[in-house]
């Protein structure tokens, strides 16, 4: 079906999304994704509801339409958030994307940040992925300066991938590797190889000279230290 058709039939498409049939509603969804702009200016509601769907797939799907639309979290950006809470992985990870992907997602940049404690995996390394991504530099500064104590507190993950994502995050800030600049330092003993490598990597390839000079004078030792450690990819990168 093309998007004029989907248009065209809108209405009749959007009443399949109350069918009994699961299968029914995901299909109207599917097939609604091909014209998502402007379903959702005629259709948002609808769609909205589906959000709240008692199945997790229609809840998904209905996200999956939203992500389609770059202008889903403007419009509809409290009903997304509203699903970062949502009983299942799937579904808060997935909303997670949807804001990370629009340019207006650090507008709720406490309720992702908010994640950074969410009981999965991966929508705590999501959460620090739309942070450290933003294409909005000025908000994402705002940001990152108001809440990197929570992406510190990250740095003691039990999860690898959480560490790595939250040093990169802060690398994104020079007013957060300043003030927490000997948090950084201290993964440099971390177990994992590639936390050491990204601790390193933020302290060796800011853009900002005078602040990279005022790190390496202090905590330069703890940088010599890591010459000795047994991964090469490490004593590389205390070279570098």
């Amino acid at each position: 079906i093309s998007p004029a058709a989907i248009l065209r039939d809108g209405a009749e498409i959007v009443q399949l999304l109350e069918h009994s049939n699961i299968s029914v509603s995901l299909a109207a969804l599917e097939l609604l994704r091909r014209s998502p702009d402007a379903v959702l200016q005629q259709h948002g509601a609808e769609i909205i509801q589906r959000l709240q769907h008692h199945d997790r797939s229609v809840r998904e799907a209905a996200l999956g339409l939203l992500r389609t639309s770059p202008n889903a979290v403007s419009l509809h950006g409290a009903a997304i958030v509203s699903k970062l809470d949502d009983p299942e992985v799937a579904v808060r990870q997935t909303a997670l994307t949807t804001l990370g992907e629009s340019p207006d997602a650090l507008q709720h940049g406490a309720a992702i940040v908010n994640k950074l404690d969410d009981s999965a995996v991966v929508v705590r390394h999501a959460a620090l992925r739309i942070l450290g991504e933003s294409s909005d530099a000025a908000m994402q500064r705002i940001v990152l300066k108001k809440h990197s104590p929570a992406i510190v507190h990250k740095l003691d993950d039990p999860e690898v991938v959480v560490r790595e994502a939250a040093l990169t995050t802060l690398g994104k800030s020079r007013g957060a590797v300043l003030q927490h600049c000997a948090a950084i330092i201290s993964k440099l003993d971390d177990s994992a190889v590639v936390v050491r490598h990204a601790a390193l990597r933020i302290l060796g390839e800011s853009s900002d000279a005078a602040m990279q000079r005022i790190v390496l004078k202090k905590h330069s030792p703890a940088i010599v230290h890591k010459l000795d450690d047994p991964e090469v990819v490490v004593r590389e990168a205390a070279l570098t």
